[in-house]
């Protein structure tokens, strides 16, 4: 089979669900498909084809709307995909979308191809989330283009041949939000890829980057810094641990960050709280460490989870309570087995636990490695390419 994934993005060397296209494509290979992926090409020093990793990628351009036209940005951004589209799906066999775009592009070309629509979240609460942060213009169009970005992804999901999400609580929410019968979802939980994720000696060298010795617990969060990630709750009861050989590390970027590192300052916790930013090199910092916390509010799969437990982690991270804590946390951790899925209306329930897990070292290894193990069964690439591609024909 011939197979094209389409996002606007494309980062295979990042952790998170960044990678997903990536994967899937490898495995896809090395099943004896040929993998495609379509995306947009997002920094100009990027080509518009190249062959990565034996995946062919085709990048259209970013696509500069007229100012008198702002208002139909998404229609238009469609529109011109639809174009883009259709120069490049000669002998293809089956499409996976994985954005309202790309998917309601595809859907209206009427294509007589397979079209598989995968969101990553609901696309008018990612919207209504990421605002926040965002400056007083950017608010304004994110609310002009709320209904335009529901339509499309409601028309993705109606037209699309089948409808796949990374967990049920996206399915309920996508349900929820677009009043469709559950049934028309299929859950598929995404894979990890084991090889990297796993303790290894890079760990000392993080140690060794940061200055943190050797018998030190380190606290690790990887991901966004943004509201909706709620890691100043998590910088403000570390805080409360006051301990000599606990440090955090916080790993990410995001419009948060300013805000937060001030918190830290404020609290007199610079040497116990660490800022790392961005980085491609995120196993390591999974090896180096030995807790990880997840403290967000809103998250759609929770890939780095993952990415904590196929690196032996115990992980802590919030149970799914509405209307603030929308989490697919208790899908991925078994709570009491791999790690907790804490009570976020109990104030004092993470930092029990957090504590807990670090007076008790061979209660972190025993849960760790549960927590492999759970990966190695539960959450696999080739699993996940497997049921996509049974559906095929189903």
């Amino acid at each position: 089979m011939k197979i094209m994934l389409q996002n606007h993005t494309f980062y295979p060397i990042l952790g998170g669900i960044e990678n997903y296209l990536y994967h899937v494509s490898r495995v896809l290979l090395e099943m004896g498909h040929q993998a495609i992926i379509l995306c947009e090409r997002h920094e100009p020093q990027l080509s518009d084809f190249e062959i990565f990793d034996g995946i062919k990628i085709i990048r259209h351009p970013y696509y500069h709307i007229p100012r008198r036209m702002l208002f139909m940005k998404p229609r238009m951004v469609s529109e011109h995909l639809k174009y883009f589209i259709s120069k490049h799906v000669g002998g293809i066999d089956l499409i996976i979308s994985r954005y309202p775009h790309y998917g309601f592009a595809s859907c209206s070309l009427n294509l007589n191809i397979p079209i598989f629509y995968i969101p990553a979240t609901v696309a008018g609460n990612y919207i209504k989330n990421s605002s926040e942060n965002l400056n007083f213009k950017d608010k304004f169009f994110n609310v002009i283009w709320r209904p335009i970005l529901d339509h499309m992804e409601s028309k993705s999901i109606s037209m699309s041949n089948k409808v796949i999400t990374l967990s049920r609580f996206i399915s309920d929410s996508l349900a929820q939000y677009y009043s469709f019968n559950s049934e028309r979802f299929i859950i598929n939980p995404p894979g990890v890829d084991l090889d990297r994720f796993r303790k290894s000696v890079g760990s000392k060298g993080i140690r060794q980057e940061f200055n943190i010795p050797s018998n030190r617990v380190v606290v690790l969060y990887v991901g966004r810094l943004s509201l909706e990630k709620n890691v100043e709750k998590l910088i403000k009861d570390f805080t409360k641990l006051r301990r000599k050989n606990v440090h955090l590390l916080i790993v990410g970027y995001g419009p948060e960050r300013l805000r937060l590192e001030q918190l830290r300052n404020d609290l007199n916790m610079i040497d116990k709280i660490l800022f790392v930013g961005p980085r491609t090199d995120v196993e390591r910092f999974y090896s180096a460490a030995d807790i990880f916390v997840l403290p967000s509010k809103y998250e759609a799969f929770g890939q780095v989870v993952l990415e904590a437990m196929a690196a032996s982690l115990p992980c802590i991270a919030f149970k799914r309570t509405f209307p603030e804590y929308q989490v697919a946390s208790e899908e991925i951790i078994r709570n009491g087995v791999t790690g907790f899925c804490v009570d976020p209306y109990n104030k004092h329930d993470l930092l029990d636990r957090l504590l807990y897990l670090i007076e008790n070292r061979d209660l972190r290894k025993k849960m760790g490695l549960a927590g492999r193990r759970d990966c190695a069964r539960r959450f696999t690439w080739e699993g996940h390419v497997k049921k996509l591609l049974g559906l095929v024909n189903n």
